[in-house]
């Protein structure tokens, strides 16, 4: 298996994108769908960050910069994988100090509206992660809105950064499904095989 920033961020974003599909037909069961929406936008929108980090230097999507050396040195010395075989303790940022680390030391700043809108979902995602929400129903309308919003800045912002974005995710979660065997089929085939066997006695 092999995930890379690009097809982990991307795959949150499809993931997003189906649940708010889902969203639209759904008579009952909305929440679940709104749980999974939350969780994944954030988790792109932060795996995505890190990417544009990455792109000009790697360093910049971890916490501690002198950890992240010692185990690229390991990687050389042992031959590992990635750093975090290396140093299984190794931290990444977070969302705000991606936004902090892109608009002042990559000069690339974040839309307005997004950093708003992922603050505000970032609020929401916490209570989910951490330990419960509770909206009226106003408020659940309203966040289903806001969710759709911050989608559509996500989009808008990234794809001026990565090239053919719409594509991606477009052709994102693509599973090929292994055939059903014909059961139908495979007992008619023993039965005759039975009946034959039985007129050879």
């Amino acid at each position: 298996m092999k995930l890379s920033l690009l097809d982990n961020g991307v795959d949150s974003l499809k993931a997003t994108y189906n649940s708010l599909e889902d969203i639209k037909y759904l008579l009952e069961g909305v929440e679940h769908k709104v749980k999974d929406a939350i969780l994944s936008l954030y988790h792109a929108n932060e795996i995505l960050l890190k990417l544009l980090l990455q792109q000009r230097a790697e360093c910049l999507a971890f916490v501690d910069i002198n950890a992240f050396m010692n185990a690229k040195e390991e990687i050389y010395k042992k031959g590992e994988n990635n750093v975090f075989e290396a140093k299984p303790n190794l931290q990444t940022i977070g969302f705000t100090e991606a936004v902090r680390r892109l608009e002042l030391l990559c000069d690339i700043e974040v839309c307005s509206r997004l950093k708003r809108s992922l603050e505000y979902l970032r609020k929401k995602r916490n209570q989910i992660m951490h330990y419960e929400i509770v909206l009226s129903e106003e408020e659940f309308k309203a966040l289903v809105v806001k969710l759709s919003n911050c989608y559509e800045y996500t989009i808008r912002f990234f794809s001026r950064h990565i090239d053919n974005l719409g594509s991606l995710v477009e052709d994102a979660r693509f599973e090929l499904i292994e055939e059903e065997p014909d059961v139908e089929a495979m007992y008619d085939d023993t039965y005759t095989d039975f009946l034959a066997e039985m007129g050879e006695q």
